[in-house]
């Protein structure tokens, strides 16, 4: 099968190749992958910012379909469309795991940066850790479960939206607009933030239910920002670009005993300034990519159109275009773009 692999450190490490199927172990599913999506640690973990162990096949946001089972498995049939956690590998013993959260386990492997993901034609994954899509959600959309999983982590599960909430949403990406929308369906007044850069997506913000957009970078931003508050500031900042500025201005922004919730990831240390959040007593919590709960609660949502992702999905390439894909996440010229295995 096709599968693109990260041999080892550096980005040129990268690399398309031919390789064995894998085989189910009795308690997994295999899948045929219909598509997989680029993530924003897809592109740390090619500059060595994200940890993975090598060599390992790239990606863990996709969906497809069932076409074997293991022999303990009853749960999947053969035909089923899936997606699944990405934290494949835990000890199962820990406190961690005995409370479900996987992703802080020990020995916690993820697909795509632990063990092999899914971009590529076909991957093995637990069955007790699959999950249905529901069928009135395509197999492009169901892709954005993953992610979308890992912001009702950070909205609903660690951090805290309640009705009639000044939300900020800093960042327009991806994670950006599943934030607005989770946020949104919680009850926030939503005003994301972006750059001039960003016309085009604080645009589809808009569509997507924003109460207001504003590129910061432009003449009387923030004194606009703050009227939208009553000159208040927000209760809730989400910061979605893993931007040091952003960060700063979620800081800024939020009001006294303002919750701020650290969604991007910087790939590296940035300056805090704690000695701010102290004074304002602003309460700090974040979400380390997504628990089985967080995976319910999204697939919920889609089932029942709370949410549109369909806008998200800027194109889908074959995965011999892969370096085309990369860069046009890389340039900010897509949301999300996908691969498909198959060609």
């Amino acid at each position: 099968m096709k599968a693109l692999i990260k041999h080892g450190p550096g980005a040129d490490n990268v690399q398309l190749v031919e390789m064995e199927e894998p085989q189910c172990k009795d308690n997994e599913i295999k899948i045929k992958v219909h598509a997989a999506g680029i993530c924003g640690t897809d592109l740390h973990i090619i500059k060595d910012e994200y940890p993975c162990k090598f060599p390992v096949v790239m990606g863990h946001e996709y969906s497809g379909t069932v076409i074997d089972t293991g022999a303990k498995v009853d749960r999947f049939r053969v035909g089923d469309r899936v997606v699944s956690l990405t934290a494949v590998v835990t000890c199962g013993k820990c406190r961690y795991c005995r409370e479900g959260l996987l992703m802080l386990c020990g020995e916690r492997k993820s697909i795509g940066s632990g063990v092999n993901g899914a971009f590529a034609q076909y991957l093995t994954v637990p069955a007790d850790l699959a999950f249905s899509i529901p069928d009135n959600i395509s197999l492009e959309e169901a892709v954005l479960c993953e992610p979308l999983a890992c912001i009702v982590r950070c909205v609903i599960e660690r951090g805290s939206v309640k009705a009639g909430d000044h939300v900020l949403v800093s960042g327009p990406g991806t994670i950006g607009l599943l934030t607005l929308q989770v946020a949104k369906a919680s009850g926030g007044n939503v005003v994301v933030v972006g750059t001039s850069k960003d016309q085009a997506r604080l645009a589809l913000a808009k569509e997507l239910g924003a109460r207001e957009t504003v590129a910061i970078d432009t003449d009387g931003a923030e004194k606009r920002i703050w009227e939208l508050t009553e000159n208040q500031g927000f209760d809730v900042a989400f910061e979605c670009s893993g931007v040091a500025a952003s960060a700063d201005q979620c800081l800024r922004l939020l009001k006294k005993t303002g919750l701020y919730v650290q969604v991007g990831l910087f790939g590296k240390k940035i300056e805090f300034d704690f000695d701010l959040a102290l004074m304002k007593e602003i309460r700090i919590t974040n979400g380390f990519a997504s628990e089985p709960t967080s995976w319910e609660r999204a697939l919920k949502l889609l089932e029942n159109g709370q949410l549109n992702v369909k806008p998200l999905i800027s194109t889908k390439l074959p995965l011999k275009e892969w370096k085309r894909a990369f860069a046009m996440v890389e340039n900010k010229e897509a949301f999300k773009v996908l691969l498909d295995p198959s060609c």
